[in-house]
C-alpha cells in the first residue's frame, strides 16, 4: 500500500472509512485490498444492525406488521388488552378471529395489476441506425412522390426498381404513421427480443411479477439484482425488501446512493461453490466447518466436532447449514495515471500506467478519471471478507461518451420516498380496519350480553285473580294463558274496591337494537375511511351489476382509483425500467466478447457500432382491446365496404400490442374509404357527363348522318327520274317510229339497238316473270284450300316475298 494512503485498520480517521476510501487520492490496486473491504463491510454491517432504535429494525418491523395485515394474520392481543379481556375471570367468550378484508384490498389491487402487460421496446440511438432510418424514410418518400415515372420507366426498361418485397406507403399519410410507429431496424428487433428473452427466462412476466407487486402493495418497495455469469448468461434475481440495504438517498429510484446491497442467506455448499479451495478459491474444508460452526442449525445437532475425513467425503452433515452474508457493491470515483512518454530520436509516443517520482521534460502525466463499482461478500458469524474488489462484468453504458460511468447492479425504487421512508397500502388501511375489526367484537359482545324479550310478574297480582268458583276455573294456569295466547284475565278491583296491578307486563329489550345499528353505523363509517385511503372503492365491481349504475360512471370511477393506488405498480414499472437498461448493456457485452448463449437470437455484427435505449411499453389491457375490437365490429358491420381497406385480422393483432397504434390505423382505412368513395363519386360524375356529351354529339352526328342521306336520296331520286324519262321519251321516240314506218337513220340506230336492249327486253322480261309468280302464288293457295276441305293437312305454302315480286316485276 502506498505510503500516503490511510491505513483501513489503523489511523484517526479508521471511523470514517468510507469516506476515506471515497475521498482519498487511492489507486484501484490499492483500494482492492482485502483490509479495505473487511474495514468497509464492518461499517456497513455496524449502520445495518444498529440496534431496535436504528432505520433497517425499525422499517423491517413495519414491514413485516404491513406483511402480516396483507395475509390475515393480526395479533389479536391488542384488542384483548383494550377490552380488558386479560384478566384470569372473563364471562363471555369471543371469537377473536380477524376480518381478512386487507387481503381481499390488496389481492384485488395485485390482480388487476397482473392483468397489465408489459414489454420491453428497444431504440437504436446511434448516429449509424438514426442515419439508415432517414435514408429509409427518404427512399421511400422519393418512391411515393415519383411512382408514377418510376412505373413507366420499369414497363420500359424491363428492369425492377420498386421492391416487391418491401412495403410501399399509399400516400404521405401512411408514411408518416410507418415512420413514427412501425419503422424499425432488424437489429432493433432482434435486440428487442433478446432483452425480453432474458426477462421471461428468469420468470419475470408471470411469478417475479407477482411477487415484486406484492412488495409494491405491502413494502411499497422493490428491487433487483442483475448479473452476469462467467458463461455469458444474464440473470435477473428478485431481492426481497426485508434484505435491501442501501445508503441514503433523496429519490425514489435510489440514484444518489453510495452503495447499495442485500442480506443474503448462503448454505455452506454454496460458499465451497464459489470460494473454496477445490473450485478455485480460498477457503479449506476446515475453515467452512468452523464457518458452519456459527449457523443455527450447529445448536440443533449433537455437537458435531471436525473430522479429516470430511476433506474427501461427498456428503457432509452440515453442507445445508445457513450462514448469513451481507453483498454489497460500492461505487467510488478513481482515477489512473498514465505517463505519455516522446521519444527523442523519432518522436514516437509511448504511454505507461503510473506516474513517476519525477516528471522529465519529454513526459506528460495524463490522469483517466471514471467510476468503479466494488464488490463484496462479508460472512458476519466469521467478521471476514470472502470476495472483495472491482466487479466483474460491471455495468457500463453503451454510448462511449459515458463509459467512464458505472451502474449498480441493483434496481432499487421507493415510491414517494420522504426521509428513506413511503406509505403502502397496508398502512394507508391498517388504523381503519382495526377500528372495524374492534367493531365486530363489540358486535359480538353485544349478541352475547343480548338478554331476549322477557316478562315482569306480579305475583301478588297473580295470586289474586279470582276466576270464580267453578270447578274447571280453578285448573287454569294463568302463566301459561299468558304465554300461549297473549290474553291474560283478571278483576281490576278487590272485594274492596282498591285497584289491582297488571300481573304480568312484557320488557322489551329496545336499548339492544339503538346499540346494534350504532356500531353498524361505525363499521360502516370505518369502512368508508378505507376506501378513502384507497380512492377507490374496494365493491365496484359488485355495484357495476346494479342497473343504476352507468357504464361510464364505472369507469370513471375505475379511472380515479387508478389515480390513487396506481403509483405501486409504477414503482414496479420504473425499477423494470432500470433493469432493462442494464440488462441491456450486459446484453451487448455478452455477445460482443463471444459468449454463445444469445447467438441464436442477435449477432455480433448485429450491435457492433450500435447504441441501444430500452423503456417499458405497456400493452392494452382486456378492456381496451374489447372497446377496440367492438368499435371495429360496428364499424363493419355498419360500412361493409370498409373491410377493403383495413384487414381486421391485423388491426385486432395490432391492438394486442397498442391500441393507439391501431385506432391510427383503423383512422387511416377510413380516410381511404372516404377518399376512395370521393374519387369514385367524382369518377361517376365525369363519365356522366362525358356520356351526356358523347350522346348528344352522337345525336348530331346522327341528324347530320340522316340530312345527308336524305340529299342523297333526293339526288339519286332526281337522276333516276331523269334517266327514267329520257329512257322513256327515247323508247317512246324509237317506238313511234317503228309503228309510223319511219326509218332510223344511221347514226341514230346504236342508240335505238342499245335502249331495246337495256330497257324494252328486260321490262317484258320482268312482267312474265311477275305474272308467272302471280299464278304460281293464286294455284298454291287454291291446292291448300282444296286440302282443308279434304281433312289432310295443309301443306306449307311457299312464302313469296313482296321484294321478290317487286324484284320479279
Amino acid at each position: 500500500m502506498a505510503t500516503n494512503a490511510i491505513s483501513p485498520q489503523t489511523g484517526s480517521d479508521s471511523a470514517q472509512p468510507m469516506v476515506n476510501f471515497q475521498l482519498e487520492n487511492l489507486s484501484i490496486w490499492e483500494k482492492s485490498d482485502w483490509k479495505w473491504g473487511l474495514q468497509l463491510a464492518k461499517s456497513i454491517d455496524a449502520y445495518v444492525s444498529g440496534g431496535y432504535s436504528s432505520y433497517f429494525w425499525t422499517r423491517n418491523q413495519q414491514w413485516k406488521e404491513n406483511r402480516n395485515l396483507a395475509n390475515g394474520k393480526i395479533n389479536m392481543q391488542k384488542f384483548v388488552d383494550q377490552l380488558e379481556f386479560n384478566g384470569k375471570n372473563n364471562y363471555i367468550n369471543l371469537n377473536w378471529s380477524a376480518i381478512k378484508l386487507p387481503n381481499r384490498i390488496i389481492s384485488g389491487l395485485v390482480g388487476r395489476w397482473m392483468t397489465r402487460t408489459e414489454k420491453i421496446q428497444v431504440t437504436a440511438t446511434d448516429s449509424l441506425s438514426v442515419k439508415e432510418k432517414q435514408e429509409e424514410f427518404e427512399y421511400l418518400e422519393f418512391i411515393l412522390e415519383n411512382r408514377d415515372k418510376i412505373e413507366d420507366l420499369e414497363a420500359e426498361s424491363g428492369v425492377e426498381i420498386i421492391p416487391r418485397d418491401k412495403m410501399i406507403p399509399e400516400d404521405h399519410d401512411r408514411l408518416m404513421l410507418w415512420q413514427s410507429q412501425f419503422q424499425r431496424l432488424p437489429e432493433e428487433i432482434l435486440y428487442e427480443l433478446g432483452c425480453n428473452d432474458v426477462l421471461a427466462a428468469c420468470g419475470w412476466f408471470d411469478v417475479l411479477k407477482e411477487k415484486m407487486l406484492h412488495d409494491a402493495a405491502e413494502c411499497a418497495f422493490v428491487g433487483t439484482y442483475t448479473w452476469m455469469d462467467e458463461f455469458g448468461v444474464i440473470h435477473v434475481d428478485w431481492v426481497q425488501p426485508e434484505n435491501a440495504i442501501y445508503s441514503y438517498s433523496n429519490f425514489p429510484d435510489f440514484r444518489d446512493t453510495a452503495w447499495r446491497g442485500q442480506i443474503k442467506t448462503y448454505k455452506i455448499s454454496e460458499i465451497r461453490r464459489k470460494y473454496g479451495k477445490e473450485f478455485g478459491g480460498k477457503l479449506t474444508e476446515q475453515e467452512l466447518f468452523e464457518i458452519a460452526a456459527t449457523a443455527k442449525e450447529f445448536r440443533t445437532y449433537d455437537n458435531i466436532s471436525w473430522m479429516n475425513e470430511w476433506n474427501a467425503t461427498y456428503l457432509r452433515p452440515y453442507d445445508e447449514w445457513n450462514v448469513d452474508c451481507i453483498e454489497f457493491e460500492l461505487r467510488s470515483p478513481d482515477i489512473d495515471l498514465y505517463t505519455e512518454v516522446t521519444t527523442k530520436q523519432n518522436k514516437s509516443t509511448i504511454l505507461k500506467r503510473g506516474k513517476p517520482a519525477k516528471v522529465r521534460p519529454n513526459e506528460k502525466v495524463i490522469e483517466d478519471e471514471r467510476w468503479n463499482i466494488y464488490r463484496g461478500v462479508y460472512l458476519r458469524s466469521k467478521q471476514m471478507m470472502l470476495e472483495w474488489g472491482l466487479k466483474k462484468n460491471m455495468i457500463r453504458p453503451q454510448d462511449p461518451k459515458e463509459l467512464g460511468n458505472a451502474e449498480f447492479s441493483y434496481s432499487f425504487y421507493m415510491p414517494q420516498n420522504y426521509d428513506m421512508t413511503s406509505v403502502s397500502v397496508a398502512e394507508k388501511i391498517q388504523e381503519p380496519v382495526e377500528q372495524m375489526i374492534l367493531a365486530r367484537i363489540k358486535m359480538q359482545q353485544l349478541v352475547m350480553k343480548m338478554r331476549p324479550v322477557g316478562t315482569a310478574i306480579n305475583w301478588d297480582a297473580v295470586q289474586n285473580i279470582d276466576y270464580g268458583l267453578g270447578d274447571q276455573n280453578k285448573a287454569i294456569d294463568v302463566k301459561k294463558l299468558y304465554d300461549q295466547t297473549g290474553d291474560i284475565y283478571y278483576r281490576g278491583r278487590d272485594g274492596e274496591g282498591n285497584p289491582l296491578p297488571v300481573p304480568f307486563m312484557e320488557l322489551r329489550n329496545s336499548g339492544f337494537l339503538e346499540q346494534l345499528q350504532g356500531l353498524i353505523l361505525l363499521y360502516d363509517k370505518h369502512y368508508q375511511i378505507v376506501k378513502d385511503e384507497l380512492g377507490e372503492d374496494p365493491n365496484l365491481i359488485s355495484q357495476a351489476a346494479t342497473p343504476r349504475v352507468a357504464v361510464s360512471n364505472i369507469e370513471t370511477a375505475t379511472q380515479q382509483g387508478a389515480f390513487a393506488t396506481d403509483y405501486y405498480y409504477d414503482a414496479y414499472k420504473n425499477c423494470m425500467a432500470d433493469t432493462a437498461r442494464k440488462i441491456s448493456c450486459l446484453l451487448k457485452n455478452s455477445v460482443t466478447y463471444g459468449s454463445k448463449v444469445y447467438r441464436r437470437i442477435i449477432g455480433q455484427e448485429d450491435v457492433d457500432g450500435r447504441i441501444f435505449s430500452t423503456r417499458v411499453n405497456m400493452l392494452p389491457d382486456a378492456i381496451q382491446i374489447a372497446k377496440f375490437e367492438a368499435i371495429l365490429n360496428q364499424a363493419i358491420i355498419s360500412t361493409p365496404e370498409l373491410v377493403l381497406f383495413v384487414d381486421p385480422f391485423q388491426l385486432m393483432r395490432v391492438a394486442k400490442e397498442d391500441v393507439k397504434l391501431a385506432e391510427a390505423l383503423f383512422r387511416h382505412g377510413q380516410k381511404s374509404m372516404l377518399v376512395h368513395q370521393r374519387k369514385v363519386a367524382e369518377e361517376n360524375q365525369r363519365q356522366t357527363i362525358e356520356g351526356q356529351i358523347k350522346s348528344a354529339q352522337m345525336a348530331e352526328q346522327s341528324r347530320q348522318r340522316t340530312e345527308e342521306l336524305k340529299g342523297k336520296m333526293e339526288i339519286g331520286k332526281a337522276r333516276a327520274t331523269g334517266e327514267y324519262q329520257n329512257k322513256n321519251a327515247v323508247l317512246s321516240a324509237i317506238m313511234k317510229m317503228y309503228e309510223q314506218g319511219i326509218p332510223i337513220p344511221p347514226e341514230l340506230q346504236p342508240l335505238a339497238k342499245a335502249v331495246i336492249e337495256n330497257v324494252a327486253i328486260p321490262a317484258v322480261v320482268q312482267n312474265q316473270q311477275t305474272v308467272e309468280a302471280i299464278q304460281q302464288q293464286e294455284a298454291q293457295k287454291q291446292q291448300i284450300a282444296q286440302q282443308q276441305q279434304e281433312g289432310e293437312p295443309p301443306m306449307q305454302e311457299e312464302q313469296i316475298s313482296e321484294e321478290e315480286i317487286q324484284s320479279a316485276a
